[in-house]
């Protein structure tokens, strides 16, 4: 902790985890807790859990886990530093001058290091197009597209230049670490070379929603491959989470956003006074992008080139919007390849024009599909079941269907009929599958390897404080393995359960919360292992409660046992280990 557990808590107290996670994950209330789609993995019926009283979250689909601090976290890409002050100042509570862990000033230090970095990047590629002689084929390229002056300052755009290193010895000259440039994607190669991650490009600059530089996209002048390149996920950035622009629309008075496909698209419309205008970075949509999109807008437009590939990615983007709670709707180009086009034809004012004939899902999915053979008929009529199945609103669904019905010349009770059976199978098969992730808690919990007995006995310990007594009477912490074995990893590392067994024993007779436990835990992964002793299911009946508290404590100081028996040198070490087994066996425990 680097500020005091109890302050810590107070702001935690203060920050309503189900009033902060709103803001980012629609929720529905069902019994005690909230339950909405999980922003960190994709999924169609909700398993990602919010438990208000205990103030944690846990997504039974994919293990995700941990509480409001960890969730900002996650959301924001913010230190668990950065997390406090941002909710302590929501909730107005003053933090006190705090001399941080050497790890955590190290790793704020490195953040911000490559922040500066970037930035300083930013620059060097601005003053390389707009004052370098080298950017002459640059700024031809961009006169060429129409960008103004004033655009290309306020979108920060610039030019790596064609020399190899240019980019890389300049930051390098400015005292930043090669270690620091190839981390930040800006720089590549070792020790014995060095090259920019960027050159003969025109630069992107990629901000994050805090108007922070976090990568950039380049764009080749001339004939090269790939035409398009943009930085690897880094420390400061992900691709999935981030979209371009997204710090200049999220300002924008429109309700609707418009998603297009690439850099001068986006900027094109903000040229044009489509202010609202963004685009995904170089993958597919998805669902980050769209809670992100959420937000800040209540629909979204899709303007995707209307060849295959671009119908393809409209078709796929439509689900995750919609389950994100976005409406959508798609409009086609006319006329042109991209908005960029068509607007330097017809003027912005004829684009406003298209964008209120934009489709919803249903029209747009009508307007794509072959209805004039009768092989194209079926396949179609099998796309609008799939597609009528997914509207919620019950009027709203039977309109389209009388609609569907009238346009494919088939009765609306048939297809009414078909839609409504789609709907049970697709229920039925989400809930199976959603039930069985929810009972495994995401993975497959029926082993009982040293994990999982530490995770069940923790859940005891947690979910059941008048246990705490009587179990550790017969286990103490030090049962508790200090480190876990490397596995994966190169060395071994801390065992997060033998820290939070030392601090439910440190606080046997205080109310512990599952968000405070979850505090201890720096690593995501460790976030995930505390929300699992959370939201481990435990037995009904106090008899088998009691027969698990003694299976996991047997388990665990067996373990115990064995290793002082193996380090034993005397005879009555050896005797008195060899008789403390013997007692395990007839181990009770009485709840």
């Amino acid at each position: 902790m680097y500020y005091p557990e109890e302050l810590i808590r107070q702001i935690r107290e203060k920050s309503d985890i189900v009033s902060v996670i709103s803001r980012y994950v629609p929720l529905t209330r069902k019994g005690r807790n909230y339950f909405g789609l999980c922003p960190f993995h994709g999924e169609k019926t909700p398993s990602f859990s919010v438990n208000p009283t205990e103030q944690f979250y846990h997504c039974f689909g994919c293990g995700a886990g941990g509480n409001v601090f960890t969730f900002l976290q996650n959301m924001e890409n913010l230190s668990f530093v950065e997390a406090v002050q941002q909710l302590a100042g929501e909730a107005h509570i003053p933090l006190p001058e705090t001399e941080l862990s050497p790890k955590e000033k190290a790793r704020i230090a490195r953040r911000e290091r490559m922040y500066e970095a970037n930035r300083e990047a930013a620059r060097f590629f601005y003053v390389q197009l707009v004052k370098s002689p080298y950017g002459a084929a640059a700024r031809e390229y961009l006169a060429g597209r129409q960008v103004s002056e004033t655009y290309l300052k306020k979108f920060g755009l610039g030019y790596a230049p064609i020399s190899r290193d240019g980019l890389s010895r300049y930051l390098m000259s400015k005292g930043y670490e090669p270690e620091l440039l190839r981390s930040a994607c800006l720089m590549g190669g070792d020790e014995s070379r060095v090259y920019d991650r960027f050159f003969n490009r025109v630069m992107f600059p990629i901000f994050d929603v805090r108007g922070r530089v976090i990568a950039f996209g380049g764009r080749v002048i001339g004939k090269g491959e790939p035409k398009y390149l943009n930085s690897s996920d880094t420390e400061l950035f992900n691709k999935r989470k981030n979209l371009y622009a997204m710090n200049l629309a999220k300002k924008s008075r429109r309700k609707e956003a418009l998603m297009v496909e690439g850099y001068m698209d986006v900027f094109s419309l903000h040229q044009a006074g489509f202010d609202n205008a963004v685009a995904s970075l170089g993958t597919a949509l998805t669902p980050e992008q769209a809670m992100l999109l959420k937000r800040y807008f209540e629909e979204v437009c899709l303007v995707y080139d209307s060849d295959t590939a671009g119908t393809n990615a409209a078709r796929r983007a439509i689900p995750i919007l919609e389950e994100a709670g976005l409406s959508v709707r798609v409009l086609r180009v006319p006329g042109a390849k991209d908005p960029d086009e068509f607007i330097k034809a017809n003027g912005a004012q004829a684009f406003e024009e298209l964008i209120g004939k934009a489709m919803d899902p249903v029209d747009f999915e009508l307007a794509i599909s072959d209805t004039k053979t009768l092989t194209g008929q079926i396949e179609t009529m099998k796309k609008m079941r799939e597609r009528l199945m997914r509207i919620s609103d019950d009027s709203e669904r039977e309109l389209h269907i009388k609609d569907v019905a009238a346009r494919l010349g088939i009765s609306p009770q048939t297809l009414a009929r078909q839609v409504e059976e789609e709907r049970r199978n697709f229920g039925t098969e989400e809930y199976r599958k959603a039930r069985q992730t929810m009972i495994r808690g995401g993975k497959d919990r029926s082993g009982d390897g040293p994990e999982q007995t530490q995770t069940q006995l923790l859940a005891l310990l947690l979910q059941y404080p008048n246990s705490r007594g009587v179990i550790f009477a017969q286990v103490s912490p030090a049962d508790f393995p200090q480190n876990m074995p490397a596995g994966e990893e190169k060395e071994p590392r801390e065992n997060i359960f033998h820290r939070a067994a030392q601090y439910i024993f440190d606080k046997r007779q205080e109310r512990i919360v599952a968000a405070d436990l979850i505090n201890l835990a720096e690593d995501e992964k460790d976030q995930r292992r505390l929300a699992g002793v959370a939201t481990q299911e435990l037995p009904k009946t106090k008899e088998e409660l009691e027969k698990l508290a003694v299976e996991t404590i047997r388990r665990l100081r067996q373990a115990t046992l064995d290793e002082q028996l193996r380090r034993a040198s005397q005879a009555e070490e050896l005797q008195r280990v060899i008789q403390q087994k013997k007692q395990l066996e007839s181990l009770e425990i009485h709840l």
